[in-house]
């Protein structure tokens, strides 16, 4: 049955209130007090799909972390780290985990938040919260697909282009859905554009993803392969990780951070910046990078480093319009903040080691090691880490640390700590970028970065086994509230 608009302004707003630290974490809305009689039915309190639609995506997300995500992705470091070779591992394997990381990772994460939070941010209800729902399981179907497409010898086209266009449905659904709930809501505010970027570049990787895995699979040559992933690896990466993940994140966190955390608003004049400084920088840099390779133009190139600049300024002062690492009253802190607080230092260190690559390679790498290749490998597969895990995953940790238990009628303040994933994450990450830039001056380097992966796949276990916890608390909660409003309702049959 479809709830009232009475009773979605209320829940809304109850929302809101819930993501306050100082506020009642349990289950608030009561028949008898939140709502009058006449807009109260058993039915409108019955838990819907759009009601609790970020739990099968969250849960998604953490089987698909801990599975084709974070831990094939540490199988792979070990085995690099084994051998002392990045050509260790099947490069397909390497596309493969990447792939799952982004689309199913983040996307399942992003997807569920988004569907969750925003029309509740808006006040309104989600737009069609079964055809929502459906982008689920294409996704998963799509990403399985695409896995077996990578790892086929040789492997598949037409696999892949099916699972391709799955996704892609997958993502159209999402956009549509979120673009049809962001309007329905009637009311602009200033991180719209940002969702509304985010999605258009999500969209922009999903119908590249084909002819990415046309050019990285089946390039034909060795020579061939070199180029296309000299050529079109680094954009694509941008598109994914920069252009949905980073604008997504950057966007929700205008209107979560200073209703979650009691923290300051940034200007509108920053806002802008940002909003133009991101796109612009990864628009322009996927360009001016493309034509550079192909031309053989490097100044071109050059150009395309200043992009990098702006991504680093951005990086520094966008924790500061918050005033992030200022106090925080103790009644709006909670085991969340901490992991937000690392991720934007993480992701300041990851922009200034984008900036410093090209330093990096013509002024340290090549002279100590004799290169004639002005590219590391190594530093900026550490640069990808530091964003991906530092930035992306930290974000993505601290931001669901807070809205599951929240969310299950759990009070923050007093769920588990989650200090061991912190400090795990944080070291494995750590650990990670520094031996992986040390692998290019000594081989001694390769085993210690090699088990990094591992205590970062401990780190997110413990974490997805208590977002596990908490919704399954919140799902008992649920039916002890749903049977005291069947109870209600009799007694008042009966009067």
């Amino acid at each position: 049955m479809e709830k009232s608009p009475e009773f979605v302004r209320l829940a809304a707003r109850n929302f809101d209130d819930r993501f306050r630290s100082d506020r009642v974490t349990t289950p608030t809305i009561t028949a008898e007090s939140s709502l009058p009689k006449s807009a109260c039915t058993a039915a409108e309190f019955s838990t819907s799909i759009a009601d609790t639609i970020y739990r099968p995506f969250f849960l998604a997300g953490i089987a698909t972390v801990l599975t084709l995500g974070c831990m094939w992705g540490a199988i792979n470091l070990l085995t690099i780290g084994l051998k002392e070779s990045f050509s260790a591992v099947n490069y397909s394997w390497v596309l493969a985990h990447a792939h799952a990381m982004v689309f199913g990772f983040v996307g399942f994460f992003v997807m569920g938040f988004a569907y969750q939070a925003v029309p509740r941010f808006k006040h309104t209800a989600l737009w069609r919260p079964r055809l929502a729902f459906s982008s689920l399981p294409l996704m998963i179907a799509g990403l399985v697909l695409q896995t077996v497409a990578h790892l086929l010898s040789p492997p598949s086209l037409s696999l892949e282009v099916l699972a391709s266009v799955i996704q892609t449905t997958a993502v159209i659904i999402f956009a549509g859905v979120m673009v049809q709930t962001i309007r329905q809501a009637g009311k602009h505010e200033i991180y719209d554009r940002f969702l509304y970027a985010a999605l258009a570049w999500f969209l922009i990787a999903a119908i590249a993803n084909p002819v990415i895995f046309k050019l990285f699979e089946l390039a034909g040559t060795r020579e061939q392969l070199l180029f296309n992933l000299a050529t079109f690896n680094i954009p694509y990466r941008d598109v994914q990780l920069l252009g949905f993940a980073v604008v997504m994140i950057l966007g929700i966190s205008l209107r979560l951070l200073p209703h979650a955390y009691g923290l300051c608003e940034p200007s509108r004049r920053w806002v802008s910046f940002l909003f133009w400084g991101v796109n612009g920088s990864i628009l322009g840099g996927a360009v001016l990078f493309i034509a550079g390779m192909t031309s053989g133009n490097h100044w071109l190139l050059a150009l395309q480093w200043l992009a990098s600049i702006v991504l680093l300024v951005i990086a520094i002062v966008t924790p500061f319009q918050y005033r992030l690492f200022g106090a925080v009253a103790t009644n709006e802190t909670d085991r969340g903040l901490k992991f937000i607080r690392a991720a934007h230092v993480w992701f300041i260190a990851a922009t200034a080691m984008l900036v410093f690559t090209p330093i990096y390679n013509l002024g340290i790498y090549m002279p100590i090691t004799g290169s004639h290749v002005p590219f590391s490998h190594a530093f900026f597969g550490a640069y990808r880490h530091a964003l991906t895990v530092g930035f992306i995953m930290m974000m993505i940790v601290g931001v669901s640390s807070k809205v599951v238990p929240t969310l299950s009628g759990i009070d923050v303040r007093r769920a588990n700590s989650l200090w061991p994933t912190f400090v795990l994450l944080n070291l494995g990450n750590l650990t990670r970028v520094s031996f992986q830039i040390a692998t290019d001056f000594s081989p001694a380097a390769y085993p210690v970065m090699g088990v990094s992966g591992f205590l970062e796949v401990v780190g997110l276990a413990l974490w997805g086994y208590e977002l596990f916890a908490n919704i399954r608390v919140g799902k008992k909660l649920e039916r002890v509230k749903s049977a005291r409003l069947h109870q209600i309702q009799i007694l008042r049959s009966e009067t």
